[in-house]
Parts: structure tokens; C-alpha cells; sequence
């Protein structure tokens, strides 16, 4: 978790500097938008889960290994949905889901009764909804690249093959990306439109941890936004 403090640090410390070099922020306007959705897709990157032991334990209750598991979660292509709601010219409150269908391997070696290892294979459905703040580095304006930083946290949940076995946990994700926005207008339902590209570090917790205490994946992805 050292890494998500550093970060949550950073913007911290971003923000702060920010909001004093910029002075009194300028008042919202009605012309302004409100609201933006971006719907993407990317890769969201593999991670191990860790091993495990199935022992017996005998009348010495001394541990008897009966075989070694390890399982591993590969990588995907997520399709993410976020809604923003804009607190201002610089800071997003964001609603973000992600759904995805790794494959779960998990290899069983070291059995007691020399069988050979096996390796078995499933596709496991990966759900995520969390919650954010995006920290847009400078004012957005047509034609211009915008850098921010970003972070949130909330749900994650992988269902087995057949529905057989729900496994959840939390989930805490920490990066940033660059806007480029395409259209900015004043008038009109739709005040803008661009392309978004996000990078990030995820850890999960609880019931999708790995034996540290962790499972981190790296993901990345592209969109399209609408802002209204």
C-alpha cells in the first residue's frame, strides 16, 4: 500500500500548489459543462495470486503435503464507462465501472502420489465500480493536450465459470493520463468532445488478494468523452 500513499500524497501536494498559484478560482457559468461521460476500452495486465498447500496434518500434528497450488490472473481487455461530474475548470468528481474476462490459471504441482502437474483454466467475469477525484494539471482548450492525475477507490468482484463462486474485495487505483480535446463550445447541449488516455495502478484486497496482502495490475485504455 506504500506506493497508493506516495500518490495520494503527490496530488495532495499538486493540488495545494496549484489552487495558490492560480488565486481565486473564476466563477462557474451556466454555459459551462456540468457533466462528462467517456466510454473506452484498453488492457488491464496480469497478475499472480499466489500459492497455497493442501496439507494433512497426523496424530504427531506434523503438516503431510498433499499437493502445491499456484494461480495466476492474465491479462484482459477491459471496457470501461466513466461519468464525471466537473466541480469546477480543473477537478472531476468520477463515477467509473469496468468489465473484463480474464483467464484464472491455476497449476497444481509436488503431488504426494507423483502424479504428473496439471494445469487448469477458466474465464472468470471481472467486475469493478469505484470512485474518484481527476485533478485536470492545466485548463482545457481546444487543440491542446491536458495532463491530470486521478485516483479512486470501491468494488471489485470475479465470477466463476457457471456462477459457481463469487470472490469480491476493494479495490484502490492511482494514475493519470492526458485529455486532447477536439470540440469546446459554449452553445448547444454537447460543450465538448475529445479523446482521453488513462494509466494506472489497481491493488485488490480481501477475498482477491494474493498472499501479500495484494494483487496488483497495471492497466491502460483509451476513450472517447462527451462533455454536457
Amino acid at each position: 500500500m506504500k506506493p497508493l500513499a506516495i500518490c495520494c500524497v503527490f496530488a495532495v501536494f499538486v493540488v495545494s500548489a496549484d489552487a495558490r498559484a492560480q488565486g481565486p478560482p473564476r466563477r462557474a457559468s451556466s454555459a459551462d459543462p456540468h457533466v462528462e461521460l467517456s466510454v473506452g476500452a484498453g488492457f488491464l495486465g496480469g497478475s499472480s495470486l499466489g500459492t497455497a498447500d493442501a496439507d494433512l496434518r497426523g496424530r504427531s500434528n506434523q503438516p503431510f503435503q498433499l499437493f502445491e497450488t499456484s494461480s495466476r490472473i492474465r491479462g484482459s481487455v477491459p471496457l470501461e464507462v466513466r461519468l464525471g461530474f466537473l466541480l469546477g475548470p480543473r477537478y472531476v468528481f468520477e463515477i467509473r465501472g469496468a468489465w473484463s474476462r480474464p483467464e484464472l490459471e491455476t497449476s497444481v504441482t509436488g503431488d504426494a502420489e507423483a502424479a504428473p502437474p496439471v494445469t487448469v483454466v477458466e474465464r472468470v467475469d471481472q467486475y469493478s465500480l469505484d470512485l474518484g477525484v481527476l485533478v485536470n494539471l492545466r485548463r482545457a482548450r481546444s487543440g491542446s493536450i491536458v495532463p491530470f492525475i486521478s485516483g479512486g477507490a470501491g468494488y471489485v468482484g470475479a465470477v466463476h465459470e457457471g456462477l459457481t463462486l463469487l470472490e469480491s474485495g476493494i479495490g484502490f487505483r492511482g494514475g493519470g493520463g492526458l485529455k486532447y480535446p477536439l470540440v469546446m463550445q459554449r452553445r448547444g447541449r454537447i460543450k465538448g468532445a475529445g479523446i482521453r488516455a488513462d494509466a494506472a495502478l489497481i491493488v485488490m484486497t480481501s477475498g482477491l488478494a494474493a498472499e501479500n496482502g495484494g494483487t496488483r495490475q497495471v492497466t491502460a485504455s483509451g476513450s472517447l468523452y462527451l462533455s454536457f
